[in-house]
């Protein structure tokens, strides 16, 4: 049984810690618990938000006006030089557990928040490496037929924080391969240590924001490029120039709209500074980009998730008549039987 609750404020499930409550509020334990309250959403004729780890996610300040589901299933198992984790698995709990199996090939991601799910939907990475390049498979729930499928990595169409799961929202990773190779377990256990204390070094974790808020833009002029490979003394990696950096020649540290500021610490970092609503953290977004395009030319494109605002919504499920006009879900909480109809998915 999934309990089904009313009027669920979302802020605490994010680490923005903004926004406003879900009409409905669910979680899921399982892929197959997973399916069936897409199936009651479609039957409720209800749009439908996915919540993993929140950790990249602004929530509107209205919240939501239909079925919020939280991923909350993320066994993690070996299988040879191999790991297969559910959708709900704590990233760097899975490098972790990777450095304990003596694996290697995942120690770049220690330390990025979030849940394995919106990792490989966003093809999450840092210093130099991405979860993309080891994820060998993603099993996804096609949220319109309510089938599941196995992709390969060819067909997840990795790219820069993007994969065709972000691309085709309609497509829920549930569970994924990542193809490791073995080492020593001390001196992998040594590089995850360094990747954290790297990270805490920067005293970020306590601020309330969702990490970089923009991703690292292609930038087409030279001289900028070579701008930002003197200042920094690094290379820009494919063509891509840091978007703190850019933010930076702006000279936007510590720019505010309200309770929202960028922050002093690193610039791409937009915080919550005390009772910050979405729509600040939008406009100074917004005032961000418009500035730095008047500085460098750069268009910068947000990174974070959107839940609650017009068109931010995956699609909703489709394929079975919704709710008559006049109907409306029951009251909460309530018990959402599971289909005993239904094919179990391969479980990972």
């Amino acid at each position: 049984m999934t309990i089904l609750q009313e009027n669920t404020p979302l802020a605490p499930f994010t680490s923005f810690g903004i926004g406003g409550p879900a009409r409905y509020f669910a979680q899921a334990g399982s892929a197959d618990e997973l399916r069936e309250l897409l199936r009651y959403a479609r039957q409720k004729g209800l749009d439908y938000g996915l919540l993993g780890g929140g950790t990249n996610l602004l929530v509107s300040d209205r919240g939501f006006d239909g079925l919020v589901i939280r991923v909350a299933f993320g066994e993690v198992r070996r299988v040879g030089d191999a790991i297969e984790a559910q959708a709900g698995a704590d990233l760097t709990g899975v490098v972790h557990q990777a450095a304990a199996w003596g694996l290697s090939g995942v120690e770049s991601l220690a330390g990025i928040p979030g849940m394995l799910g919106g990792a490989v939907r966003g093809n999450a990475g840092a210093y130099g490496g991405c979860i993309g390049e080891v994820c060998s498979s993603v099993r996804a729930l096609n949220a319109r037929t309510l089938d599941f499928a196995d992709f390969p990595r060819e067909e997840c169409r990795f790219g820069y924080r993007d994969s065709r799961f972000k691309r085709e929202p309609g497509l829920v990773v549930v569970a994924a391969r990542l193809e490791l190779a073995p080492g020593s377990a001390a001196e992998i256990r040594e590089r995850v240590a360094a990747t954290l204390a790297r990270r805490a070094a920067r005293n970020l974790q306590c601020e309330r924001s969702v990490g970089s808020f923009f991703m690292n833009p292609l930038v087409q002029d030279p001289g900028l490029i070579g701008r930002f490979e003197s200042d920094q003394k690094v290379r820009s990696r494919d063509g891509r120039v840091p978007a703190g950096w850019l933010i930076d020649q702006a000279g936007l540290r510590n720019l505010r709209v309200g309770a929202a500021m960028v922050s002093n610490l690193h610039a791409n970092y937009l915080i919550n500074t005390g009772e910050a609503r979405a729509e600040e953290v939008l406009s100074l977004a917004s005032l961000i980009k418009e500035r730095v395009r008047a500085a460098t030319g750069v268009q910068l494109q947000e990174e974070v998730s959107c839940l609650g605002f017009p068109g931010a919504a995956p699609p909703p499920v489709q394929g079975v008549p919704a709710q008559p006009a006049g109907d409306s879900p029951p009251a909460s909480p309530t018990a959402i039987p599971r289909n005993s109809e239904k094919a179990s998915p391969k479980e990972a």
